[in-house]
C-alpha cells in the first residue's frame, strides 16, 4: 500500500482520537471513539503491530454498543416525551442502570424531609405519597424531585400500601447519563415535569380523601 496513504491514514486516527479527548458530550465521543478504533485498527494492521490492531478491534463494538445505548436512551426519552395522552412510564431503557428492590405491604420507602439518593419505577402494587395525597399504581416514576431540593430532601412521605416491587436508580446514575448527552437531560427534565404535573391533578381530585387521612409521624415524632 502507498506510504502516503498509510500514514494519512494513521493521522486521520491519531485527529478523532484528539477529539474523543476533547468532546464535551458523549454521543459525539463514541463516534470520534468509533473512527479511531476503525482507522487505528487499519493502520497497525498494515504496519504489521497486530496486538495494537487486536486491541482497537476489540474496542469498537464496546464503542459501538455504547453508542447504540446512549442512541436507544435519548430515542426513548423523545418518544415518551411525544406523547402527552400517555402516562404509563416507558422504563425498559432504564432497567439496565437500575436495581430490583421487593418490600412487603406497609413499609415506609422514605418520610418528607429524609435525604434522598435514588428515583423509583413502581412495578407492581400501590404506593401512596401522603403530603400530596397521591396513590401511585404500576407503572410510576417517582422519587426524582429529590435532586431538585435543598440538600437533597423528600418531598414526600411514601409507604407501600400492598407488597410492592421497585426498581431503583441512584441519583448519581441519572446525573451521569444527563452529563453525558444534553437532549437525554432535557427530554429527561420535561418528563419530570408531566409526572409531577400528573401527580398534582390526582391530588386535587383526591382533596376530599385527604381531609379524612393524615400522614404517619415521623421518624423524629416517634422517637420523642
Amino acid at each position: 500500500m502507498n506510504p502516503i496513504a498509510i500514514e494519512t491514514i494513521g493521522y486521520l486516527a491519531a485527529a478523532a482520537n484528539v477529539f474523543v479527548f476533547v468532546s464535551n458530550t458523549m454521543i459525539p465521543l463514541r463516534i470520534a471513539a468509533i473512527v479511531a478504533n476503525a482507522l487505528f485498527a487499519i493502520y497497525f494492521f498494515i504496519d504489521g503491530f497486530y496486538g495494537l490492531c487486536a486491541l482497537n478491534a476489540f474496542l469498537l463494538p464496546v464503542n459501538l454498543m455504547r453508542l447504540k445505548q446512549m442512541r436507544d436512551l435519548v430515542d426513548h426519552m423523545r418518544r415518551a416525551n411525544s406523547d402527552g395522552a400517555d402516562t404509563s412510564f416507558d422504563y425498559e431503557w432504564l432497567r439496565p442502570y437500575m436495581r430490583t428492590i421487593k418490600l412487603p405491604a406497609g413499609f415506609t420507602l422514605h418520610y418528607r424531609g429524609d435525604l434522598a439518593d435514588e428515583a423509583y419505577v413502581l412495578l407492581r402494587g400501590d404506593v401512596r405519597l401522603f403530603e400530596p395525597g397521591v396513590v401511585l399504581k404500576s407503572v410510576a416514576f417517582f422519587g426524582e424531585m429529590g435532586m431538585f431540593t435543598d440538600e437533597n430532601r423528600r418531598t414526600a412521605t411514601a409507604i407501600a400500601e400492598t407488597a410492592v416491587e421497585l426498581l431503583a436508580i441512584r441519583y448519581e446514575d441519572l446525573l451521569q447519563l444527563a452529563a453525558q448527552d444534553p437532549e437525554f437531560s432535557f427530554y429527561l427534565m420535561r418528563l419530570m415535569m408531566r409526572r409531577m404535573q400528573h401527580n398534582l391533578e390526582i391530588a386535587e381530585n383526591a382533596g376530599a380523601w385527604r381531609t379524612h387521612v393524615e400522614p404517619p409521624a415521623s421518624r423524629e415524632s416517634h422517637e420523642r
